[in-house]
């Protein structure tokens, strides 16, 4: 992979070119390999996780040859006028065309416009350590955490499914389970809470909406007496309340 160590942090749009290989499109590409992204949250609220494309075939081709050579490539977000700040690396991960999705995503945009949703997501998943307390220090959260996997292992294991860990690939769940041809992909939240409260990332809430076999398993009481919830997207989208923890900060361009 012939990509520089450190991507810079904040771009001009004529330095943005020269990183990504120039073009106006937001895949942008060179000679047929995918350099780079360049988004507007405008357009693209749920950027760089989601990316509605359209504008005919040539999108489409960019789109699909992002897909299919899973490269991994800068994405640059437009701040204010000659500004942009790097996101990430970013790895496409599904595409999906279906008339749900395209509704679910669209916002203002026409769905006549629209020719599909590409989801990504980022290779190196960053971590909020701003919880303000409300879920313990690092020690205290790693502790949980490896208790709800626990139980959430053991109990997919008695149910007949052979499990492997997937925590650090990066691939939005945390565990896949498999009993003959059917399989769980099962992202586990934990709390030593009687009641379900967690953190889920962008990336995520992403893969719950394009990975057949994603579960959520919520496991209370992790390190006392694990009390384990299963939730499907949909149940997990019914069933809770999604807020924002923190906002990152920069400083204003004038």
């Amino acid at each position: 992979m012939t990509q520089p160590i450190s991507w810079p942090p904040l771009v001009t749009t004529a330095e943005l070119a020269a990183l990504t290989a120039g073009g106006i499109d937001y895949i942008r590409t060179k000679d047929n390999i995918i350099k780079g992204l360049a988004l507007k949250l405008t357009i693209n609220p749920l950027g760089p996780e989601v990316i509605v494309f359209g504008g005919g075939k040539n999108m489409v081709a960019r789109a699909e040859r992002f897909l299919a050579s899973q490269a991994v490539v800068p994405a640059y977000v437009k701040l204010t006028t000659n500004r942009w700040k790097f996101y990430g690396l970013y790895r496409a991960t599904a595409i999906k065309r279906d008339k749900h999705t395209i509704t679910k995503y669209r916002a203002d945009r026409l769905v006549q416009n629209i020719d599909g949703v590409l989801f990504l997501e980022n290779v190196a998943e960053p971590t909020t350590d701003s919880f303000g307390g409300q879920y313990g220090d690092a020690k205290t959260r790693k502790a949980v955490e490896e208790a709800a996997i626990k139980a959430v292992w053991k109990y997919l294991e008695d149910n007949g499914y052979t499990v492997k860990d997937r925590q650090s690939d990066n691939c939005g769940y945390d565990l896949y389970a498999q009993k003959g041809k059917n399989f769980i992909l099962a992202e586990v939240k934990g709390t030593d809470s009687s009641q379900p409260r967690f953190l889920l990332s962008r990336n995520e809430r992403a893969h719950s909406e394009t990975d057949a076999g994603w579960r959520l398993f919520v496991v209370c009481k992790a390190r006392t007496s694990p009390e384990i919830m299963q939730y499907t997207a949909d149940e997990m989208e019914a069933a809770f309340s999604f807020s924002p923890k923190s906002w990152e900060c920069h400083p204003k361009i004038r």
